[in-house]
């Protein structure tokens, strides 16, 4: 992406697999907690509140670079109209996430803390599928774009000695 620092993208990928990786480890003990199912494995206690601490800071540090490319990817995107669809899709997913978790955080009745984890969890599952789509098709159209471009063909200009 132009317009960001080199680490940005590695940045924003890790804090994408951070999000991910920590979401996926925190899923059985949601569900104990929030459905009271009896599920086989669940993180025992001091790796869960380090889990869902690194998961917490993850998902700060993603707003930031979310953030960022609102101000320059997300807008420039959809000025130029490519990949307004899934870069729509993700934005409206990654906006559901961060709703639905200041309402796993916050919300006092228990059918909505409930309804509130149940959504963060299934949005963060499914938020891999557009993202590598948008990734893969954006990764496609730059490169299509880099080959179209021509380089231009250099000439040497040769100056004469006027005759006189």
């Amino acid at each position: 992406m132009t317009g960001y620092p080199r680490w940005f993208v590695p940045a924003l990928v890790g804090a994408l697999v951070l999000m991910f990786i920590t979401g996926l480890l925190l899923a059985p003990t949601t569900l104990t907690m929030r459905l009271d199912l009896a599920l086989p494995w669940r993180l025992p206690g001091s790796a869960r509140l380090l889990t869902a601490a690194l998961h917490a800071a993850g998902g700060f540090a993603l707003l930031l670079l979310v953030g960022a490319l609102w101000s320059v990817h997300m807008r420039s995107g959809w000025r130029r109209q490519q990949q307004r669809a899934s870069g729509l899709v993700l934005a409206l997913m990654l906006l559901g996430l961060t709703v639905s978790a200041l309402g796993v955080y916050y919300a006092g009745e228990e059918s909505l803390g409930v309804a509130a984890a149940l959504l963060h969890l299934g949005l963060g599952v499914a938020l891999a599928a557009p993202f590598g789509w948008h990734w893969v098709h954006g990764r496609r159209a730059m490169r299509t774009r880099r080959t179209r471009v021509q380089t231009p063909v250099v000439t040497r200009t040769v100056m004469r000695e006027p005759q006189g």
